[in-house]
């Protein structure tokens, strides 16, 4: 079997485990929002926004490295697990002795305990990279997602016993670490890695130079994403921080498994046509097209039920999430478009281009600051712009090493944008004009259910071909 046929194959079969573990997160998530309060959600993203900067350098870049290399050897193995331990001890060290500093930072005494507790996962990391990073060279997919499943699922049944059991902020940070060490196991259960630590680092500089890079693309992205809850929790308060990560959460909720599946596959077969340029140009955009077609209607149309969705789902107290995450609604597509896209050049072997496209977007990040004078909104709205900004320079500078035009991604991309444009202004309008004395659930079902129509029907008559050639690809 080819590559490009068992990635498909793979993606479907990963795809459905997937939606099952999605359909999880979401019930899990919306529950927890009605059982937690504000405050919980802003210590939680406290606690999160500089440790999570590290935890993304918990393994030193070695997992993409080792999945993008082309042959490995069983000393380099030893040499990544080396640095993954040294690391990983390195940095619990490093957050237990300055949580009281962070603090500080948030004028904030309880966020002390909370990180001290959190950073056990850079020990849980140390036996992490190895396994996962086998399964996904290995292109285990079915695999991996089943452990994603099993994952997710006890995750969530912890979370939620734990929130009911009114411990508040605490079946957060629990479920963080239960996650991080179910997933560990999975990994080693399915592609055991075991490797002895070594003092010998001959040769290691295959492995740190790509594997630096893209700890710094990491570490650029995560600190792009994270700004936003640094500025707000400096700037506003821990109320408000909160109000914005939820809106932010539910915003990532529709894309985010689906984005870790589709960054593994596309991480793992590009890195094997990484000699030809041509081909991986061509799953590139296919990947961006498929994913345009599917993000646009779902996005706007979450955009659209908002109003009657969260106090429906979430009740009325969460009603100050509404605009923030209709806001974010339209940016989300942009997001996961722009990290397929980083996953992209990352797997041919040119994480630099990543690199440079991310610091033109932190450039903008002074406009966030702006933003936040007009409140939790105006944050959004900020947000909105650097997202869009990020896109089009991730566009300009990946493109050209996959033989691609930007035009043709934007041509790609235009049919579901358009569709989805035209059925939000008019699920809006009909919304205004019609539903306003309908029940919440009664206006979300009918607004959906026109959503849906509007969108196909626009499809088949302006786009017939383009949209069955779309949806053709997923029988391949």
């Amino acid at each position: 079997m080819d590559t490009g046929r068992h990635v498909i194959k793979g993606l479907k079969a990963g795809a459905v485990l997937r939606l099952l573990a999605q359909a999880f997160t979401w019930i899990n998530t919306l529950i927890l929002i009605r059982l937690l309060t504000e405050d919980d959600y802003g210590l939680m993203a406290m606690t999160m926004a500089f440790i999570g900067i590290f935890a993304l350098m918990g393994d030193l870049g070695m997992g993409k490295t080792l999945i993008q290399a082309e042959s490995l050897s069983p000393l380099k193995l030893r040499q990544a697990f080396t640095l993954n331990l040294i690391s990983g001890l390195t940095f619990f060290c490093l957050f237990y002795f300055s949580a009281p500093v962070i603090a500080i930072f948030f004028n904030e005494p309880q966020v002390t305990f909370l990180i001290q507790v959190a950073a056990l996962q850079f020990l849980i990391l140390i036996f992490h990279t190895l396994p996962s990073a086998s399964a996904s060279r290995d292109m285990l997919f079915k695999e991996r997602e089943k452990v994603q499943f099993w994952a997710t699922l006890m995750t969530s049944v912890l979370t939620l016993a734990m929130a009911a059991a009114g411990l508040g902020i605490w079946s957060l940070i629990c479920g963080h670490l239960f996650m991080r060490l179910a997933l560990t196991i999975g990994f080693n259960k399915i592609s055991p890695c075991w490797a002895w630590p070594t003092l010998n680092f001959h040769q290691l500089s295959s492995l740190s130079t790509f594997g630096g890079i893209t700890t710094t693309n990491d570490l650029l992205r995560y600190f792009f994403h994270i700004f936003g809850n640094l500025s707000i929790g400096r700037l506003l308060s821990k109320t408000e921080l909160g109000i914005f990560s939820v809106a932010r959460n539910l915003a990532n909720l529709p894309s985010d498994k689906i984005g870790e599946l589709v960054n593994h596959i596309g991480l793992s077969s590009l890195a094997k046509l990484q000699n030809d340029r041509g081909f991986a140009g061509l799953y590139l955009q296919k990947s961006i097209q498929l994913a345009g077609l599917i993000l646009f209607p779902v996005y706007f149309g979450l955009c659209a039920i908002a109003p009657d969705f969260i106090p429906l789902v979430l009740t009325d107290k969460w009603t100050s999430v509404v605009v923030p995450f209709q806001i974010l609604c339209l940016s989300s597509p942009f997001r996961l478009l722009t990290e397929l896209l980083s996953t992209g050049v990352t797997a041919i072997g040119k994480p630099g281009l990543n690199s440079r496209a991310l610091f033109y977007t932190l450039m903008t990040l002074p406009v966030f600051i702006g933003g936040i004078q007009f409140g939790v909104e105006g944050a959004c709205w900020a947000w909105l712009g650097i997202t869009l900004f990020s896109f089009a320079c991730h566009l300009r500078l990946i493109l050209p090493e996959f033989k691609v035009r930007t035009l043709t991604i934007l041509a790609c991309l235009f049919p579901g944008f358009l569709c989805s444009a035209v059925m939000l202004a008019g699920l809006l309008w009909g919304r205004s004009e019609i539903t306003q004395s309908w029940s919440a659930l009664a206006s979300m079902f009918t607004i959906g259910s026109a959503g849906l129509l509007i969108f196909i029907s626009m499809q088949v008559v302006l786009f017939r071909p383009f949209f069955f050639k779309t949806l053709l690809w997923l029988r391949h």
